[in-house]
């Protein structure tokens, strides 16, 4: 465990982060490999999420490098904040997106609403997790 987080809270969020981290892996992988399946559970038509696959594959892309890079910190007792600001970081771009599409009903309304409100939800508990680790 690296310095300075061998205190109760500091463990906790290194395996909060460790169990979220595989999520964010696996549902990268998920996505990299059937890039219509987020669009269209969004309510995108099924042309505009086939048109789309590049750009679902580059966000499944980026969650597996998040997520990788993250346990890969975790495993060599390495910082992981700056990994999880990252995620942050992504998470809050991600919350700003679909709560744009949301409002634009370019997805439907409720479902973009919800998953922006989860992903603004991670941004912050992203931030309290560095906080926490920086005491």
């Amino acid at each position: 465990m690296r310095e300075g987080y061998d205190d109760e809270s500091g463990r906790t969020v290194q395996m909060v982060t460790g169990i979220t981290s595989l999520c964010r892996v696996a549902a990268g992988v998920a996505v990299f490999v059937r890039p219509e399946a987020l669009p269209r559970a969004l309510g995108v038509d099924r042309g505009s999420a086939r048109r789309a696959t590049f750009i679902t594959r580059m966000f499944g892309a980026r969650e597996i490098g998040l997520g990788l890079g993250t346990l890969y910190a975790l495993n060599r007792g390495k910082d992981v904040a700056p990994w999880i600001l990252a995620q942050a970081f992504g998470d809050a771009g991600d919350a700003i997106a679909l709560a744009a599409a949301a409002r634009r009903r370019q997805v439907r309304p409720v479902r973009g609403a919800l998953l922006a409100l989860g992903a603004a939800g991670a941004a912050v508990s992203a931030v309290m997790a560095v906080r926490d680790l920086r005491r």
